[in-house]
Order: C-alpha cells, then structure tokens, then sequence
C-alpha cells in the first residue's frame, strides 16, 4: 500500500520491514513460546506478538483521511514502539547496546547529514543509563501518568495497563503502531516550515507550551513521546547506525510529553538525553514549566494510529 501526494512517498511495506528488521537485530523482539510467534513479554506478563504487515496495513485504512493529511504535513516514517514492554528491560537493553558499541569502538555522535564525518564519542565506563531515583521508583508504577490531557491533578491520564488496553494508542494489543517525522536532530528556532497549516515544532519551549500547542487543530492526532519511545527510537538508531540520539550539546534533548508524574514539591515531565560531557544516558524529570532549560530541549510526537 502506498499513499503519495506531489512531493511525497509512503510506502508501508517498506517501512514495515525496515522497523522489524530493527527491532530484531537490537534484541527488543523475543520468541513467545506460547504464541511461537517473535514478540514481546508485557509487564502483565502476557504475551503481544509483533503486528503483523496485514494488520498494519488495515490500520492504515481505517484512519485513512488523519493519515493523508499527516504525510501531507511532513510525517513519513512508521513507528513501531512496544508500550507493553518492562522499561527496564529496555534500559538493559539499551546499557548492552552500548557497551557493544563502546567495545567495537564503533559509536559516534549524531550526524546532521549522511555527507557528516562520523565523530567518536566517549562511553562512561562505570555507569552507561543514569536515571533519576523518583522517576526510577515510579517506573511501571500508577503513578506514572501516560498521556495526559493537562499536566496538574485534573491530568485525565492513563497508567501504563490501561494505555496497553487503550485501542487509540495501542490499537495491535501492546504496541503504538504510528507516524512520526524524520528528524536526526529536533528543528532549532527559526528552521520549521508549514506544511498544510501547520508548523513544525522547534526546540526551546516548555512541556506546558508544547502540550498547549498540541491541543491545536493542525496537530490533531498527535502526541507527545513515551520513555519507551525514547528508548526504543535510541536502541534502533544505534543499532543500525552505530550513532547515539538526543544529544544535549546538540539541543537535542527530549520531553516525553506523553508522560506525567505529580509528587509532592512538583508537577513533572520525563526527559531523555545523551549527556555527551559524561557518555551515557540521561533520564530524569523537569517540571512542566521549566523555562531555564528549554533551549536544549524540545518535542517530537507520534500520530497513533487507533481502532
């Protein structure tokens, strides 16, 4: 199946296999003895079998009209994100990825360009994830809200269960199943363009900004990203271009405005970056309002296609 306008191509099948071939070679992708079928095990402990190109492509129908105008206004890559899957097997995924990477010599910095020279970066030795305590210990957790409505108690969120049996984000049990655009590096002030009434996102805004404008009408059916999105969007990058993603010194660090998290001193926001000065990931929360920071940081989303 293939949808094209004057400028632009999609074709699903093509984007299909090149997804699985990434999930299978970074190790996300496991056989299910039950099902024998190659999928993932969900925190629940229930089997969700990687969706199958038919079922993609019936996806793709049933959300037809969102689809053509989202390609029209920029969105051309397929987004396989396994929702159900235990974030911390991602992140140990993640640490094994790179300490591969790390061994072979073989991980540089994010190219701007296929033309870029690649550019070695440095792994920390003792420690490749970091991640913040608070946002460890709510991980896979009720209080972790996904995908909020508005970041306060009026949230009108969902845990991460209900997300997995939630049919407008996981409409193939488990998985977001999506469109996102292709960016190596989130556009800087001044670089978007408008594409079918609406603009691309820049960096430099705060969570409460940014979810403020997805609210508008040109950005319907898109949402902020998930940890597990980051996660798995930075395992494949590496994985297939021994490149790490989310550079901070690149203004390239990523909000996860798919998720929320109250506590008692603030309203918080996950972010996900590569923390060049030391080598390794970073993962930690910010407040929904942050504005000292913004100019490293930006937004991406994710248009879920649903049933």
């Amino acid at each position: 199946m293939k949808m094209t306008d004057k400028t632009q191509l999609f074709s699903i099948e093509l984007e299909y296999y090149d997804r699985v071939n990434e999930l299978t070679h970074s190790g996300i992708l496991t056989h299910l003895p039950i099902r024998d079928c190659m999928g993932i095990l969900g925190i629940d402990g229930k089997e969700y079998p990687l969706p199958t190109l038919e079922q993609v492509v019936e996806l793709f129908n049933r959300n037809k009209p969102l689809v053509e105008i989202k390609v029209k206004q920029g969105f051309n890559q397929l987004e396989l994100t396994p929702i159900a899957i235990s974030t911390t097997f991602l992140i140990t995924q993640l640490t094994s990825a790179i300490l591969k990477h790390a061994a072979e010599e073989n991980i540089f910095e994010t190219k701007r360009t296929p033309l870029d020279t690649l550019i070695p970066v440095r792994v920390n030795s003792q420690k490749q994830v970091w991640i913040w305590e608070t946002l460890k210990q709510a991980l896979e957790t009720d209080q972790l809200v996904y995908f909020p409505q508005e970041f306060s108690t009026n949230h009108r969120g969902m845990t991460k269960l209900e997300t997995i049996n939630n049919k407008h984000i996981c409409a193939i049990p488990g998985w977001s199943i999506g469109l996102i655009e292709t960016f190596s590096i989130m556009l800087q002030p001044g670089e978007s363009k408008t594409y079918c009434g609406r603009k691309q996102l820049e960096t430099g805004l705060s969570p409460k900004e940014y979810l403020q404008i997805l609210k508008s009408e040109s950005y319907r059916g898109e949402t902020g990203k998930t940890i597990e999105d980051f996660l798995t969007s930075f395992i494949n990058h590496l994985e297939t271009r021994n490149e790490v993603s989310y550079d901070v010194e690149d203004n390239n660090a990523l909000w996860c405005l798919g998720q929320y998290l109250k506590v008692p001193y603030a309203e918080l926001v996950p972010t996900g970056r590569w923390f060049r000065k030391v080598g390794r990931i970073r993962l930690d929360m910010h407040r929904t309002g942050n504005k000292r920071c913004t100019k490293s940081w930006g937004a991406s989303t994710t248009v879920r296609l649903s049933l």
